[in-house]
């Protein structure tokens, strides 16, 4: 009975430390009440779960001054939290790469270096996930479109949410899909818009990369 006990414990807090990572990795930055408030935990437990997280380098802490009081801290993953949470995006970037690479004929690398090659590489992968997503995205109305998209990206960790600017739309993403890998090259970042962009039907222009140094990736969708 103990021991189911402890089993039973020892799953919850798996599944509240995974709740917190999902939700740092879709949210961005939080703090320790946001966090218990979304999860439906107290804040007690969620503490206990970030002195853990910071510990192993999963979650970095930054103290904000409040108007009153301490200061209080806010949490957002590490490099190496996104990193481990990235696993099933590298995973399926693993998985279309052999396919772009079978599509490239001699022709579309003649006379290439290796980063030639890369950049023709991903723009047939940025490509080939636009047709994946393509029966996802079928609304005509152009705010419904966009929404959609924001949808499908998200599923590929590329997107977390849009905002509607009046005359543009503003979409964002709060961390990176393949960090280590963009941070080499611009290539995976290019491909990402280019699937936003062939999925929305109009041009989209990135405006800051987490890749870069950004705390952010974001793209700008103007209304036709």
């Amino acid at each position: 009975m103990r021991a189911d006990g402890r089993s039973r414990r020892g799953n919850s807090m798996e599944r509240t430390r995974d709740e917190v990572m999902h939700l740092l990795q879709n949210r961005g930055e939080c703090t320790v009440a946001e966090l218990a408030e979304r999860i439906g935990v107290s804040e007690g437990s969620i503490r206990r779960h970030m002195d853990l997280l910071v510990a192993e380098g999963l979650v970095d802490a930054r103290l904000v001054r409040l108007p009153r009081g301490r200061p209080a801290a806010r949490y957002s993953l590490s490099e190496a939290g996104e990193e481990q949470r990235s696993a099933v995006h590298y995973s399926r970037l693993l998985d279309r790469i052999y396919p772009a690479l079978a599509s490239l004929g001699e022709a579309d690398v003649a006379g290439l270096d290796g980063s030639g090659v890369l950049d023709r590489l991903f723009v047939e992968l940025g490509e080939a996930r636009a047709r994946d997503h393509a029966f996802q995205v079928r609304a005509e109305r152009l705010d419904e479109r966009v929404a959609q998209v924001t949808a499908a990206m998200r599923e590929e960790g590329i997107l977390s949410d849009v905002t509607d600017e009046g005359d543009a739309f503003r979409l964002h993403n709060v961390g990176c899909p393949y960090r280590s890998c963009a941070e080499d090259h611009s290539a995976p970042c290019d491909a990402d818009r280019r699937t936003i962009e062939l999925l929305i039907g109009l041009p989209v222009v990135q405006l800051s990369t987490v890749a870069s140094g950004s705390d952010s990736c974001e793209y700008l969708v103007v209304k036709a």
